[in-house]
C-alpha cells in the first residue's frame, strides 16, 4: 500500500509538473496577444525599413533576402557532399549526382543574387536545392534500408521526432527498427573475362536465394567474422561465424527490446535457429555460382574467389568445401582490414616494456625471443618489435621458408630456402653471412641445428631475433633447451624473452558493472572503496553494436622475462618454479597478473581472463605431448560452439 501510495503521488506530481507548464505556455501567448490589440488599438506598428526587404538605389540586395540566400547555400552545402558520399556509397552514379546539385544551384544562386525580385530568387534557389535531392532520393530509396530512407513522410517523422527530443519533449519513435546490418553488394571477380564476371553475376542475381546470400553476408559483415562456414544439419543450415579467435554459431535478436526510459528492457540475443533447408540451400547456390566455384572446379583449383563491397569497401573472398564425416562445408574466408599499429603500445604493451624493449634492441649482440601460442598474433608482435630496431644503421638478413608468408619489413634481406624441395635452413643462413649481416631475423624457430647456430652467433657479435611458439616467456627459454642449446650459452647471450596472449575486449555498449569479488580485492590490495566494480560481459547476450558477441576487437597481454637473476637462474640449471621467481625478481609481471590488471580497468572481464589461461593450460597439454601445431594452420570450426565459452584460437590475422 506505501508503494502504490508513493505512485499515486509520484504520478500526481508529474501530472501537476505538466499542467504547469501548459499554464505557462497559455499564459504567454495570452500576453502576446493582448500586447498585440493593445498595440493596434493605440497606434499602427511601426513600418519596416525599406533596406530589410527591397534593394537601395545602388542595386544592393536588402538585409533580409541576404539572410535568406547564406541559409540556402549553407543548407545546400551540407547536402551536396552528403549526396556524393551517398551515392558513391550504394554506387547511383555519384558523379552524375554531383553534377545534379552542384550546377544548377550554383546558377540559380548567381540569378537570386541579381535579379529584383527578391522573392521570385528564393524560390528559385529553394527549388534548385530540392529539386535533385528529391530526384534522387526517388532512385536511392529502393537500394537503401527502410531506415534509412530520405525525403518520405517516415523521414520527417524521425528528423520532427529528434528535434523534440532534444529540446527536452517526450515523443514516440517512429515504428522502423534499424537492423543496423551494413549495405552489401555481391561482386564476381574470379573469372578471367570481365563479360564472364558479369555473366556470373546476373546469374546469382536472378536466383532466388539472392537476399538470401546478401542477409548471410550482412550478417557475417555486422559481426565482424573473418570465417564463415554453412553446414548442413538434420534441422536445416546451420551458419557459424569465427570473431576475434572465437568460434561459434551465428547471432539473432531471440527478444526484441521493450518499453521506453528506465522501465526500456534491453534486447535479449542468442545463437540464431538453422536456416530452412530451401532457403539455405539457395543462399549457397548463389554463393556458389558468383564464386565461379564450378569452373574453378574444373580447372582443378581447391577455392574460388568473389568480392563483397561492405558500405562501398572491397573485401576479397574465398570460398572452398571440407568434408566432414556427416555433411560437406561451405567455407567462406573474408579478408579482414589489415591492422597496422605504428608503435608497441598500440598492441597493448605498456610504456615501460615498450622502452625496455627498445633499449634491448639498441644493443650490438645478443639473443631475444618472441612468442606466443600458435595464430595469437605473435606475427603481428615480431613485426613491431623490428620495427623498433635500428635497421638504417646496421644490415639485417631474415632466414625464412619459400613456403611461408609473412609481411616484409622494410631494410630486411629475406634469405629464403626451401623445405619441401629438401633444403636446411642452417644452408641459407650460410648463404646470408656471406653479406656480414649484423643482425639475423627467423620466424618460427624449431630447427635445432640453426637454433645452435644461431646461439652461437649471438654469443659472437650478431643480434638475432627468433620467434617460436610457446605458452609463455620462460616456456620459450625452456623450448630453446629442449633444442639442445647449452645452458651456459643461452645465459650469456639472452637478452629477453616477450611473450603474449590475445584477450577480446568488453563491449563498451552492453558490458555492464559488477561488485569487484572480494579475492579480486586481497590479490591487488585495495578496498571496495578503491575498486567498487569491474565489468562483466551482458547478461542479455550483447547488443547490436557487438552483433550479439559481447566482446570487440582484442588487445594483448604481454610478459618480459629479461635480467641478470634469470640469465644466472638459466645458467644454474634450477626448476621451472624457480626460474619463475628469478624472472620476478628481475621485473617480469606474469600474464595471469597482466590479466587481471586489465579486468580492473574495466578493459575485459574475469570470465574472459579465465578463458584465455584455461585454453593456456590446453595448449601446454598439447605441446607435452609432443605434437606440433603448423604454422598459419586453420582453426577448425563447430558450429555447435558458444561464443562465449570456446576456447578457439586467434585467427592468426592481427588483433
Amino acid at each position: 500500500m506505501v508503494l502504490r501510495g508513493v505512485r499515486m503521488a509520484a504520478g500526481a506530481s508529474a501530472m501537476a509538473g505538466r499542467s504547469r507548464q501548459l499554464a505557462v505556455v497559455v499564459i504567454a501567448c495570452w500576453a502576446v496577444g493582448t500586447h498585440a490589440v493593445a498595440a493596434g488599438a493605440d497606434d499602427a506598428w511601426p513600418r519596416v525599413s525599406p533596406e530589410w526587404l527591397s534593394r537601395d538605389a545602388g542595386g544592393g540586395i536588402a538585409i533580409l533576402p541576404l539572410v535568406c540566400w547564406w541559409v540556402w547555400i549553407a543548407a545546400w552545402a551540407a547536402t551536396s557532399d552528403w549526396v556524393f558520399r551517398d551515392s558513391a556509397r550504394f554506387k547511383i552514379r555519384p558523379e552524375f549526382w554531383a553534377a545534379c546539385t552542384v550546377f544548377p544551384f550554383v546558377a540559380c544562386s548567381l540569378i537570386a543574387w541579381w535579379i529584383p525580385w527578391s522573392a521570385a530568387g528564393q524560390a528559385l534557389m529553394a527549388l534548385a536545392w530540392l529539386v535533385p535531392l528529391f530526384l534522387y532520393s526517388r532512385e536511392r530509396n529502393p537500394k537503401a534500408p527502410p531506415a534509412e530512407s530520405v525525403c518520405t513522410i517516415a523521414h520527417l517523422q524521425r528528423a520532427f521526432s529528434g528535434l523534440l527530443k532534444r529540446m527536452g519533449v517526450k515523443v514516440k519513435s517512429p515504428s522502423i527498427v534499424d537492423d543496423g546490418l551494413p549495405w552489401v553488394t555481391l561482386v564476381a571477380t574470379g573469372a578471367e573475362t570481365p563479360e564472364e564476371n558479369k555473366k556470373w553475376q546476373d546469374e546469382a542475381a536472378a536466383m532466388p536465394g539472392f537476399e538470401a546470400a546478401k542477409k548471410l553476408l550482412q550478417d557475417a559483415a555486422a559481426a565482424r567474422s573473418s570465417t564463415i562456414v554453412i553446414d548442413a544439419a538434420a534441422d536445416g543450415i546451420r551458419v557459424a561465424h569465427e570473431v576475434d579467435g572465437i568460434a561459434g554459431p551465428s547471432r539473432a535478436v531471440k527478444t526484441p527490446a521493450k518499453g521506453s526510459g528506465k522501465t526500456k528492457q534491453a534486447e535479449v540475443w542468442a545463437d540464431a535457429p538453422p536456416l530452412d533447408a530451401a532457403i539455405g540451400n539457395g543462399a549457397v547456390a548463389v554463393l556458389r555460382t558468383i564464386a565461379g566455384a564450378d569452373a574453378a572446379k574444373l580447372s582443378g583449383e581447391k577455392d574460388a574467389g568473389f568480392t563483397v563491397e561492405v558500405d562501398g569497401k572491397k573485401r576479397p573472398c574465398r570460398l572452398s568445401t571440407r568434408a566432414t564425416k556427416t555433411s560437406k562445408q561451405i567455407i567462406i574466408t573474408l579478408e579482414t582490414p589489415p591492422f597496422a599499429p605504428k608503435k608497441l603500445e598500440e598492441l597493448g604493451m605498456s610504456g615501460a616494456m615498450a622502452a625496455r624493449v627498445r633499449e634491448l634492441m639498441a644493443l650490438e649482440k645478443g639473443l631475444f625471443v618472441v612468442s606466443s601460442p600458435p595464430a595469437t598474433g605473435c606475427s603481428t608482435t615480431f613485426d613491431m618489435v623490428l620495427l623498433s630496431t635500428d635497421r638504417l644503421l646496421r644490415d639485417f638478413v631474415s632466414i625464412e621458408d619459400s613456403s611461408s608468408h609473412h609481411q616484409e619489413v622494410q631494410n630486411i634481406k629475406p634469405v629464403r630456402y626451401s623445405a619441401s624441395a629438401g633444403e636446411v635452413p642452417l644452408a641459407a643462413l650460410k648463404a646470408a653471412m656471406l653479406e656480414y649481416p649484423r643482425a639475423i631475423v627467423t620466424r618460427d624457430l624449431l630447427d635445432k641445428d640453426l637454433a645452435g647456430k644461431l646461439v652461437e652467433l649471438a654469443n659472437d657479435q650478431q643480434l638475432v631475433i627468433v620467434s617460436l611458439q610457446a605458452t609463455d616467456a620462460l616456456d620459450a627459454v625452456q623450448k630453446l633447451i629442449d633444442m639442445g642449446i647449452p645452458r651456459d650459452q643461452l645465459a650469456r647471450c639472452l637478452l629477453g624473452s616477450l611473450s603474449q596472449r590475445l584477450i577480446r575486449k568488453l563491449c563498451t555498449k552492453c558490458g555492464e558493472p559488477l561488485p569487484t569479488p572480494p579475492e579480486l580485492l586481497q590479490r591487488f590490495k585495495k578496498t571496495a572503496e578503491e575498486l567498487p566494480e569491474i565489468k562483466r560481459a551482458s547478461p542479455h547476450g550483447g547488443c547490436r553494436f557487438c552483433a550479439g558477441r559481447q566482446f570487440i576487437g582484442r588487445t594483448a597481454l604481454y610478459e618480459l622475462a629479461a635480467g641478470p637473476t634469470l640469465r644466472q637462474a638459466i645458467a644454474q640449471q634450477v626448476d621451472a618454479k624457480v626460474l619463475k621467481q628469478a624472472a620476478v625478481k628481475d621485473g617480469m609481471r606474469p600474464l595471469s597478473d597482466e590479466g587481471l590488471a586489465v579486468v580492473a580497468t574495466g578493459l575485459t572481464s574475469l570470465d574472459e581472463v579465465q578463458r584465455v589461461f584455461a585454453a593456456k593450460k590446453e595448449a601446454g597439454a598439447v605441446a607435452g605431448s609432443k605434437t606440433v601445431s603448423q604454422p598459419g594452420a586453420k582453426p577448425v570450426i563447430k558450429p555447435g560452439t558458444s561464443p562465449g565459452t570456446s576456447p578457439g584460437t586467434g585467427p592468426g590475422t592481427k588483433k
